[in-house]
């Protein structure tokens, strides 16, 4: 039988704080003082709620023991998936499978851009208003004046 969200949510208190005793994830969970030291010693007894926090405490030590992965044991798996998927012949799912792996490689060398984003800096927006103004200069007929110019005043 499955647990119960309450026995799940006292399970999570339990162990997720390594310093909390039972009686401290039930009242956490909800329970009163008094009720918390009742249901405590029904858990104890509980032999599914004791397996549950065997098998939480086991996934916690394995999580610690594998320590952190790197970006080479990470490109190992994938190679490893893709000559698995060569091996099993040209399948549909397995052609998949190794396209994805595929996929997964060129990502991680940075060969696909999923974003493109466009900043435009004071710097660049100077030197498009540069480029406007020369485009608009050089557009203007040139103008030469040749001789001189007098103005004649009417008396």
């Amino acid at each position: 039988m499955a647990l119960t969200k309450k026995r799940r949510l006292v399970l999570a208190n339990y162990v997720a704080d390594p310093n909390c005793t039972l009686e401290g994830a039930l009242v956490k969970a909800g329970y009163s003082e008094k009720r918390a030291q009742i249901t405590a010693i029904e858990f104890r007894k509980d032999a599914e709620f004791i397996a549950a926090i065997e098998r939480r405490q086991t996934q916690k030590l394995e999580k610690l023991e594998r320590g952190k992965l790197t970006d080479e044991e990470v490109v190992n798996g994938i190679r490893d998936i893709d000559a698995e998927c060569v091996l099993a012949g040209p399948v549909a799912a397995f052609l998949a499978l190794r396209l994805k792996a595929h996929e997964l490689l060129c990502k991680i060398r940075g060969m696909f851009i999923e974003k493109v984003e466009f900043g435009f800096g004071a710097e660049l927006a100077k030197e498009i208003a540069a480029a406007r103004e020369r485009e608009r200069l050089s557009a203007l007929p040139s103008l030469v004046i040749e001789g001189g110019f007098t103005e004649e005043k009417d008396n």
